[in-house]
């Protein structure tokens, strides 16, 4: 068998463990945006299409289910908030490194990944990602609060949210 055809290394260590959690509770924090953004944007929808839809109970359960089967990119859920540039800018930076996480951090790590990345170099990395991910995070969750009309948390609150995260996904 050739190895750029099957895994053929299945050697597990303590280390390549630790690494795996790393890039598993990377991909809880970046796949938690996605849907939070997803679930603000179809809110968003089935609210503004509810002042056009006075017809019937059914019309309205219809057309919210229509909303809930809708397939909708993160792009088209960060492009639908219609937010100033700035704060959208963040959003979409948060959303590249989403993408980073669930389609390109794991690329070569098949196997045993103790001699193909260096700790440090994946740390930093998903610290990196995590770091415009969780700003993105911050965002969403204060547009859900607002939406639904919550107390948002304070700015010393705010502050440690991003190194919890980080440190929760990165420390051993």
């Amino acid at each position: 068998m050739s190895p750029d055809i099957f895994i053929e290394d299945f050697e597990r260590t303590e280390n390549s463990d630790y690494l795996h959690g790393v890039i598993g509770r990377s991909l809880i924090v970046a796949t938690r945006f996605d849907a939070m953004c997803t679930a603000l944007s179809k809110a968003i929808e089935i609210k503004t299409g509810a002042v056009y839809l006075l017809a019937s109970d059914e019309d309205f359960d219809q057309f919210v289910t229509q909303v809930e089967t809708k397939y909708r990119t993160l792009n088209s859920s960060i492009n639908s908030f219609e937010l100033p540039d700035q704060i959208s800018d963040i959003l979409h930076q948060a959303r590249k490194a989403r993408n980073e996480v669930a389609h390109s951090l794991t690329k070569g790590l098949e196997g045993c990944i103790d001699t193909k990345i260096s700790n440090d170099s994946l740390i930093d990395e998903v610290s990196g990602l995590l770091a415009k991910i969780v700003d993105g995070d911050i965002i969403s969750s204060v547009l859900i609060s607002n939406f639904n009309d919550e107390p948002i948390l304070n700015n010393v609150s705010l502050e440690g949210y991003k190194d919890k995260i980080i440190n929760w996904v990165v420390e051993p």
